[in-house]
């Protein structure tokens, strides 16, 4: 008897976990990021504006736990084109580790939100990048403003997440990620530190700059979201652009398809890239071998899906 009631605890106690039962957010005030704090000038937010301004702007989002210097060669190809670039340091990010403990998706997603309607209120068009959990924000900015004089003219992902594990699709990318609400009881972050990217080249994968670490707090509020973000893909119907690596390391490639089978978007680009380098194949814009084909090409899909009728 010892035993099934110990197994039956077991079982409430991982499913708890990993299907996240009762869970909201905490932590859903307003946050602003702190500029004045980064760990490195190259975490601060990029903004290339034109003088005069441009009358179309892209807004990059970059992922957890990632910085804008992420975007830094594409930011700068997508300003010789013509764009006004803008690259938002997102609140909890580049400054210190214990900053993102107790920050949710709910904050991040929030300063997102409104950085984005202040720029689709300052320019006829408005494009939005996001790479791996940008890319899911850049889908729930989708998802809110389709249909809406709000609506981004279009948008393209990178390695976006709608999940992280998926039993039923006989995907599990991380083991570890149905026990970080447990873990989260006792701690923010596993190995927490700042990472100022890499001595050795490898194809821009030392370029990256950061937190190192597994944020179990962060990660449990956005595998939360992911389900609203899942559940909700049939909402997007602005152009949509999405490229993943077949054999991304960090977010299984098979996102992707699950985002196409369930986006309105017309049109939607599917895009994938089969990589050998040997990095986690995730950050597709900030490598060399890659960045300037992807860039390019959404870059050329914004230009071909501008708003007839811009909302200023």
């Amino acid at each position: 008897m010892i035993y099934a009631v110990i197994t039956l605890a077991l079982v409430l106690l991982f499913s708890w976990s990993a299907l996240l039962w009762g869970y909201r957010d905490r932590n859903v005030q307003p946050l602003e990021p702190h500029v004045d704090e980064v760990f490195d000038p190259r975490c601060l937010p990029i903004i290339l504006q034109h003088d005069p301004p441009a009358s179309s702007a892209i807004i990059m989002v970059h992922g957890f736990p990632s910085t804008p210097y992420s975007y830094e060669w594409a930011a700068n190809r997508a300003y010789e084109a013509g764009y006004d670039v803008y690259v938002p340091l997102l609140p909890g990010f580049g400054t210190k580790p214990k900053d993102l403990y107790h920050t949710t998706f709910t904050q991040w997603y929030g300063y997102l939100r409104n950085y984005y309607l202040d720029k689709r209120s300052e320019y006829d068009h408005v494009y939005v990048i996001g790479t791996s959990m940008g890319g899911s924000m850049t889908l729930r900015l989708g998802q809110e403003f389709s249909q809406t004089s709000e609506a981004p003219d279009a948008l393209a992902t990178v390695a976006a997440p709608v999940f992280l594990n998926d039993i039923t699709l006989g995907i599990i990318q991380r083991w570890g990620y149905w026990f970080m609400r447990f873990v989260a009881l006792f701690t923010g972050a596993i190995g927490a530190r700042i990472h100022a990217g890499g001595k050795q080249f490898n194809d821009g994968e030392e370029l990256w700059i950061g937190y190192g670490g597994s944020f179990v707090r962060g990660g449990v509020s956005f595998m939360y979201a992911l389900k609203t973000i899942r559940r909700e893909l049939p909402r997007i119907t602005v152009p949509l652009y999405s490229v993943h690596d077949m054999g991304d390391r960090t977010i299984a490639f098979q996102n992707l398809a699950v985002i196409q089978s369930a986006v309105q978007s017309e049109p939607f680009i599917a895009r994938s890239t089969r990589m050998t380098s040997n990095h986690n194949r995730h950050v597709l814009l900030m490598y060399p071998s890659v960045q300037q084909e992807l860039t390019d090409e959404i870059l050329a899909f914004f230009a071909e899906h501008e708003k007839e009728n811009p909302s200023s």
